[in-house]
């Protein structure tokens, strides 16, 4: 299930409230908040968007029942306060992948970009073996 683009449509069998209400673009938001800025605690992510801890955990459920995101436990440096530790949620590769992520598109367009320029072919040979050698290195 993807949960991209604000105006999407609701697949088919969605239940009504859920495209009257706008459920979906909240999620979708939710999910967005948490690729834009890695891993948030429920706190953090009401906060950035404006909305309960409630709805928020609502939509967490949701969107973990889909798989779309973990809850992980968050990592404490120094001294531990007392009560449970907070738990921070973030994107499986699932949900990861639900996001239009075109990096290899966007490289090859570079890559095509430079080769037609000043450069030429050459340039991007050179491009690729110096990556080369950084990465040996």
């Amino acid at each position: 299930m993807k949960y991209v683009g604000e105006a999407q449509e609701a697949p088919q069998g969605a239940p009504q409230e859920e495209i009257a209400t706008g459920e979906r673009s909240t999620r979708n938001r939710v999910a967005r908040s948490i690729l834009d800025h890695g891993p948030s605690t429920v706190a953090d992510l009401a906060g950035r968007l404006g909305l309960t801890q409630a709805a928020v955990r609502r939509h967490l459920d949701a969107l973990a029942a889909d798989e779309v995101v973990e809850a992980r436990e968050q990592k404490i440096y120094g001294a531990r306060t007392r009560g449970r530790p907070a738990k921070v949620f973030a994107l499986t590769d699932c949900g990861r992948d639900a996001f239009d992520q075109s990096y290899d598109t966007l490289a090859a367009d570079a890559l095509r970009w430079i080769a037609q320029r000043e450069g030429g072919e050459e340039a991007v040979i050179a491009f690729a073996r110096a990556r080369i050698a950084e990465q040996a290195g």
